[in-house]
């Protein structure tokens, strides 16, 4: 399994990993049933002489997974590398909008293809089955606009609405105090929201057009623009036994929390057995290291990042966990499948007010 740093630095960039969630969360959308991502490493000679990782695809219980080639922009050999490809897998071109004209090309060449609008053809001849979505519009999503909307500052003012919904009602005063940005600058995002069709206004009440969607828009802005720029430390238990049966016990400064799998154990009493560990906090490294018994290590399992502005403040079920919302956003962007189910069950258990 990978970390999400891991899968950011190693293959994916932010952006392709961006489109992979927005295509597979848009097909999800059109199909209902479930749609999995997850992504494995290996050695290659081509294109990248280290490492580099598949995407994969899974829809419902089908058996056969799709290996997807994430393209945000369409060149001119993507069609001829993409036949190349699809002579030994089945190949899935992710791009941000496929017109119908291009569409039915690829249909004709034998190519599949999946989009942000939903629009997909996918064959699976082992079950007898194809998925042909056409007629989808191109989201229409102005750059300047969701380059404002989707900016740390933004994502600090959404994590805290999607959080608490009661937030939404709120002063433009009180909404800055709880994201911790400048006062003027809610008004703007707020207003940069409705132009992106996420939020309107009803009878004088801010409304989620589409809550679910939003969550998700908002956990891959944050693994796009947010979590990278963390710059987390990576260690190794002092003990090794520690990963097993002990860390629970550690006892957390006022200013520590687990998040992505220890979260999602303390969250839901025990259900995941963690192997990687995200801590949050904005501690001195020696005191880090001193409560948890760490030593430094670039191939350790645990690692710590700072903190988003507010994320360790009240309003946790459990004070040595981030929030549901953060740790569901942890473990979505690993594109691991056993994390993307532990993910739904916390949206099930403390999340099910973004459906």
């Amino acid at each position: 399994m990978f970390t999400t740093n891991e899968l950011l630095n190693i293959v994916n960039t932010p952006e392709q990993l961006s489109l992979l969630m927005l295509a597979s969360r848009a097909l999800e959308n059109q199909l209902q049933l479930p749609v999995h991502l997850s992504g494995n490493a290996k050695s290659t000679g081509v294109e990248n002489p280290q490492q580099r990782a598949d995407n994969w695809l899974r829809i419902g219980e089908q058996a056969q997974p799709f290996l997807l080639e994430a393209k945000p922009k369409l060149g001119k050999d993507t069609v001829a590398q993409l036949r190349h490809l699809s002579e030994k897998d089945a190949v899935v071109l992710v791009a941000p909008y496929i017109p119908d004209a291009l569409g039915r090309a690829l249909q004709g060449m034998g190519i599949h293809y999946l989009d942000t609008a939903g629009n997909a053809y996918l064959r699976m001849p082992a079950a007898g089955g194809l998925i042909l979505i056409r007629g989808q519009r191109q989201p229409t999503i102005g750059k300047q606009v969701q380059h404002r909307a989707f900016q740390p500052a933004g994502v600090q003012l959404l994590y805290q609405l999607l959080r608490e919904p009661a937030l939404l009602q709120a002063s433009y005063r009180v909404l800055a105090e709880q994201a911790q940005v400048a006062l003027g600058s809610v008004s703007v995002l707020l207003r940069g929201l409705q132009q992106l069709e996420l939020l309107r206004d009803e009878g004088g009440k801010r409304r989620w057009t589409n809550p679910s969607h939003v969550l998700h828009r908002w956990v891959a802005a944050y693994g796009e623009v947010v979590r990278p720029r963390l710059h987390g430390q990576c260690y190794r238990w002092l003990d090794a036994n520690t990963a097993r049966q002990g860390w629970q016990d550690l006892e957390l400064g006022p200013d520590m929390a687990w998040g992505g799998e220890p979260a999602a154990h303390l969250l839901l009493e025990g259900y995941l057995l963690p192997e990687y560990f995200t801590l949050y906090t904005a501690a001195p490294r020696g005191e880090i290291m001193r409560r948890l018994r760490l030593v430094p290590d670039e191939a350790g399992k645990v690692e710590v990042l700072p903190p988003m502005p507010m994320t360790l403040g009240p309003g946790r079920p459990l004070p040595q966990a981030v929030h549901p919302l953060l740790a569901y956003a942890d473990l979505y962007l690993t594109a691991e499948p056993r994390n993307r189910e532990v993910a739904h069950l916390l949206h099930e258990r403390y999340l099910s007010y973004l459906t």
